[in-house]
C-alpha cells in the first residue's frame, strides 16, 4: 500500500492519449533511496463524482458494511457507525480460543483530504480493491478492502459527498495527466545531469490514466511542455489547462528517461532524451 503520495487538483478528465516510442525504464535500483519506489499495487484514476445526497450516501455506506474488511487485520466488519460528521468502523477476533478482542477506526469527513482507488494484485485474498482514504491534521490514512470494484468506488464516491458536505479540504487526482509527481531531489538532479529546478520527477502512474496511455513510466523527469520549462507541478497542469481551454487536440511533453545499457554483461544506468505526445479530448472539456 502506498503511503505517502503527491496528489494534484483535480480537473476533468481527458482520455485520449497517444503513445511516444521511448527506451525501456530501468529496473528499480538495489538501494531503492535514490529513485521512487516501483510498487506492486496499482493505482486507478477515479473522480469518486457522483449526485448523491448526504442522505443517500449515508446509505450507501451502512449497505456495504458486509463488503468491507480492514486492509491488514483481513477481517469483515462487525460494527460500522456513520453519519454527518464521520464512518466509525470496528472488527473483532478471538484469541487463545475464549480471548475476544477488537480493533477499529475513524473517518472523520471533515479532515479527508484525499482518496484513491487501489487493486492489490499480490495479495491473496478475495477482498483485491481497496479505497485509500488520507486525512489531515497528522492523523494516518484508513485503508479497506472490497471484493469488487464497483464496492470501492461506491465506498469512495460516499465518503466524497459527505466529507464536501463538511467542508473538508480536498486535493483529488489530476485527471487531466493522471500522475503523482514531485520536486527532484539533488541527487537525482545530479544523477540526471540537470539543475533541481529543471525538472520534475513522476512517482507513479494511475491505471487508465492518461499519463499511462501516453507511455509514461514512474521515475520519469519531464522537463517541458508545449516548449517551455517546467519546474513544478503547477507548470505542467497549468500549461494543459491552456492547451486544453485553447481547443489543443494534444501537446508534447518533453523529458528524460531513466533507462540503462548492457556492457560486459552488467547494466549501466543512463539517462535518455524522450518527447510523449498527450492528446487532449475536448468532448471531455466541453461537457
Amino acid at each position: 500500500m502506498k503511503t505517502s503520495r503527491l496528489i494534484l487538483p483535480l480537473f476533468a478528465l481527458l482520455l485520449a492519449v497517444s503513445c511516444a516510442s521511448a527506451p525501456p525504464a530501468a529496473p528499480p535500483p538495489a538501494s531503492g533511496d535514490l529513485w521512487p519506489k516501483i510498487y506492486d499495487d496499482e493505482t486507478y484514476l477515479a473522480t469518486f463524482a457522483s449526485a448523491w445526497s448526504p442522505d443517500e450516501a449515508i446509505g450507501t455506506v451502512r449497505n456495504l458494511q458486509n463488503s468491507i474488511v480492514d486492509f491488514n487485520a483481513n477481517l469483515p466488519i462487525s460494527e460500522l457507525n456513520v453519519d454527518a460528521y464521520g464512518m466509525r468502523v470496528r472488527w473483532t477476533w478471538t484469541e487463545a480460543g475464549a480471548i475476544v478482542k477488537s480493533a477499529g477506526s475513524i473517518i472523520p469527513f471533515d479532515q479527508v483530504t484525499s482518496m484513491l482507488l487501489e487493486y492489490y494484485p499480490t495479495i491473496d485474498k478475495n477482498f483485491k480493491w481497496g479505497l485509500l482514504v488520507y486525512l489531515g491534521g497528522g492523523n494516518p490514512p484508513v485503508s479497506f478492502r472490497t471484493p469488487a470494484r464497483d464496492a470501492a468506488e461506491r465506498l469512495g464516491k460516499a465518503i466524497l459527498v459527505l466529507a464536501k458536505a463538511r467542508g473538508a479540504a480536498m486535493n483529488l487526482a489530476n485527471t487531466r495527466f493522471g500522475a503523482a509527481t514531485a520536486a527532484l531531489t539533488d541527487d537525482q538532479a545530479r544523477a540526471a545531469g540537470i539543475q533541481k529546478t529543471g525538472g520534475i520527477i513522476i512517482s507513479w502512474i494511475f491505471k487508465e490514466s492518461p499519463a499511462e496511455k501516453a507511455g509514461f513510466s514512474p521515475q520519469d523527469i519531464i522537463t517541458g511542455i508545449g516548449g517551455k520549462p517546467v519546474a513544478s507541478g503547477n507548470d505542467l497542469f497549468s500549461a494543459i489547462d491552456a492547451a486544453a481551454a485553447a481547443g489543443a487536440k494534444s501537446i508534447p511533453i518533453a523529458g528524460i528517461r531513466r533507462s540503462y545499457r548492457t556492457e560486459g554483461g552488467k547494466r549501466i544506468e543512463v539517462f535518455v532524451p524522450v518527447v510523449f505526445t498527450l492528446a487532449i479530448d475536448q468532448t471531455e472539456a466541453q461537457r
